[in-house]
This record gives C-alpha cells, sequence and structure tokens, in this order.
C-alpha cells in the first residue's frame, strides 16, 4: 500500500462529501498500537502533520476491509479539518473527536459498506459486511462490539483512569453509529445500554445532541458523563 494511493482515495472521498481542503495524507506509517487497525494522532494533527497510522498486518487484509478502515480514518480527518473549535482548545477537540467524531466515522462507514454490500432493505442477518479477514452480518457486527464494549468497561473500573475510559466510550460511539441507521435505532440502544448498566437518559440525551451535531453541547454533556464513571 503506497501512500499515492491512499490520497487517490482520500481525494474521492473529499469529492463525495464536498470537502474543500487541499490537506493530503503526508506520511503512512505501519505501527498502529497492537489490536488497533489505523489511527490519526490528534496531536500530530495539532500540528498539521496528517500521518496515518497503519496495523503492520493491513497488507493481508481483505481490500473491501481496507476500503471500510480508510473510510473511518477519513472521516476523523474530515471532522478534524471541520471541528469548530479554536484550535487552541484542546480539551474540547479531543472530547469532540473522541464522542461525535468516532459516531460520525462508524455511521458513515456502516452507511457506504451497506449501500455496496447490500442496497435496498437491510436485514440485519443476511446483509454481509467484511472484517479483515471474512464476512459477518451485521447483527454480529453490533454483538460484537458490544462484547468489546463490555470488555473495555470491566477494564476501566479494574484501572479507572481518563485514558481507559476514552478506549470504553469509543465502542459505545461506534455502537451509537451503527445503531443510527435503524429506525429502531433508539431500541438498539437501550439493548445495548441496559447489557452496560449505563444511564439511558444520559447516553441517549448525548446521542441526540449528536444527532442534531450540536458540538459545544456534546462537550458540556460531556461532563456529566465523566461524573457519573467517577472522574
Amino acid at each position: 500500500m503506497m501512500l499515492n494511493d491512499i490520497n487517490k482515495k482520500w481525494i474521492s472521498y473529499k469529492q463525495v462529501y464536498n470537502l474543500d481542503s487541499p490537506v493530503l495524507v503526508e506520511e503512512l506509517r505501519f505501527d498502529a498500537e497492537e489490536g488497533t487497525d489505523s489511527s490519526f494522532d490528534i496531536t500530530e494533527m495539532f500540528s498539521h502533520h496528517y500521518v496515518l497510522h497503519l496495523n503492520p498486518k493491513v497488507h493481508l487484509y481483505r481490500s473491501d476491509y481496507v476500503d471500510m478502515v480508510l473510510w473511518h480514518e477519513f472521516t476523523h480527518l474530515y471532522d478534524f479539518l471541520n471541528q469548530p473549535f479554536a484550535y487552541k482548545v484542546m480539551r474540547k477537540i479531543y472530547l469532540y473527536m473522541n464522542t461525535f467524531s468516532e459516531y460520525h466515522a462508524s455511521r458513515r462507514t456502516i452507511e457506504r459498506t451497506i449501500s455496496l454490500a447490500c442496497p435496498g432493505e437491510i436485514n440485519p442477518d443476511k446483509c454481509l459486511i467484511p472484517t479483515a479477514y471474512k464476512e459477518i452480518s451485521i447483527r454480529e457486527l453490533v454483538n460484537n462490539t458490544l462484547k468489546h464494549a463490555e470488555l473495555s468497561q470491566s477494564w476501566f473500573k479494574k484501572h479507572p483512569s481518563h485514558q481507559s475510559f476514552h478506549i470504553y466510550l469509543r465502542y459505545v460511539m461506534y455502537l451509537m453509529g451503527y445503531a443510527s441507521i435503524f429506525e429502531n435505532k433508539k431500541d438498539i440502544l437501550r439493548f445495548c445500554l441496559t447489557d452496560l448498566k449505563e444511564s439511558e437518559e444520559l447516553y441517549l440525551e448525548l446521542f441526540d445532541i449528536m444527532e442534531d451535531k450540536d458540538f459545544f453541547k456534546i462537550v458540556s454533556h460531556m461532563d456529566a458523563i465523566y461524573e457519573e464513571a467517577g472522574l
């Protein structure tokens, strides 16, 4: 995988979402943390360095899954370039990127993947989407993500910190992004929140705020979620 190939896909992404920006991915590094397929580092982007970190095994992945991974990361880059906060307000942007942008990236990626894999009515058991080495149903995707959320929640409870909570929160945002494409999205989220024993009111309100793209409310609402988490 070459940098030029990545930027061709990024330019295509910008065209789809009408993003008027000269920014390109300037470097690829095959050094993503274990268990991570890809990432942009917010601190690097703050310095106007747009480095895409990829898993060293990415060349072994299915090509359609790599496209999913890239679409997800491109949405993070899109969101950072469009973020509504002053660049000096690190905390606000960090919360925005770890909440709305994770939800947004998951939503855009699943929407695109489903439109390619199974256009028309979505059957969560029959619509198959790619993972690194095989295909799974959308229901399996949601269930697997919920399991990861449970594991990261358990780790947070044993090792409470902002970092461990962010990891847990990321999976909750993935769930919100996946659920958002369904008509019964609130029912799906209630099921997940009940399983995680989370405050339905707090998280469903956050979901509504993100759907409304009320970025400043997202940041202020997170204070209540952190307080609920004991942070």
